[in-house]
């Protein structure tokens, strides 16, 4: 009888040793795939890091490579952009248009960023809205447009900022205007600027939407169309847009797939020889995403 019981003992505690070596090795199991997914989790933000910064050295080789075709002149009246052209690390896209292609947020009456919001798909009522609060942000008094906003609604809405009651100085700041919804001014981005100080619009540059604008004002249209800002006088003299402020667009796709970009406006050309533009403002470039997921940039062709 004793020894039956021993037996049961030793048979009992190789049972429990074997559940607690099933339990170990399951354990061990569990950690090394924790290790394993925080490992791979590690390599793919390694990876995301190095392709943006990549990006961005792509990016700013770009806008040199921009700065330098403004500054140089062109014969005809083919201004060389846009580009497209591979470096080492992926490919560029680089296009430069003058500030007048877009709608000036300082310049602009209600009633053409109303229409530039509608374009972009704002129903009417909120269009009108939202553009009388961008002119009661700028104006320089606290007369309370229709459907605008002054201060005593950005108080009422918990805002710790009133309208600025005078020009934008850049177009980022869209974004403290009372009420305009964060994706709409993300579109209105890629449309307008604040350092044309017009009124009028240069069709040749201008994007599909803010020619769409421009014609929704009917009788109104022609006087906001401007002609060229660029003419060529025909001697090969004439550097592209040199007396007037540019955005230069760069989108840097790198061989990974990665893609990024970003637009900056620089003031006009200082000196043609050297062609020294000053960076006034940047923002992404386009409207987001810049590009269709999976989408590529056309073929090459040479940079230089």
């Amino acid at each position: 009888m004793t020894r039956r019981r021993s037996g049961a003992r030793k048979a009992q505690d190789r049972g429990a040793a074997l559940i607690l070596v099933v339990w170990a090795i399951g354990l061990m199991a569990v950690i090394g795939a924790l290790i394993a997914r925080d490992s791979h989790l590690d390599a793919l933000e390694g990876n995301r890091l190095r392709d943006a910064v990549s990006a961005q050295l792509m990016i700013e080789s770009g806008q040199r490579i921009a700065l330098a075709r403004l500054s140089q002149p062109t014969a005809g009246n083919s201004i060389g952009f846009p580009i497209v052209c591979d470096v080492e690390d992926g490919r560029l896209l680089i296009d430069a248009r003058p500030v007048t292609a877009l709608i000036d947020i300082n310049a602009a009456q209600e009633e053409t960023l109303a229409a530039l919001i509608a374009v972009l798909g704002v129903r009417g009522p909120d269009a009108a809205s939202y553009a009388a609060r961008i002119a009661d942000y700028r104006d320089g008094d606290t007369s309370i447009r229709p459907g605008g906003a002054e201060y005593q609604d950005y108080v009422s809405a918990g805002l710790g900022h009133g309208p600025a009651n005078r020009p934008f100085t850049r177009t980022g700041e869209l974004s403290e205007v009372l009420g305009l919804p964060p994706q709409l001014v993300a579109a209105l981005l890629a449309h307008v600027t604040a350092h044309s100080h017009s009124v009028q619009m240069d069709p040749l540059f201008a994007s599909p939407e803010v020619l769409a604008a421009i014609q929704a004002l009917g009788s109104d249209a022609g006087a906001l169309l401007a002609e060229a800002a660029w003419a060529d006088p025909g001697d090969g003299t004439a550097a592209p847009f040199a007396g007037a402020p540019v955005i230069v667009e760069v989108i840097a796709q790198t061989r990974s797939g990665f893609v990024t970009g970003e637009a900056a406006t620089y003031g006009p050309q200082e000196r043609i020889l050297s062609g020294n533009r000053r960076r006034i403002e940047e923002r992404a470039a386009g409207p987001e995403p810049v590009m269709a997921a999976g989408a590529s940039l056309p073929d090459p062709s040479p940079c230089y």
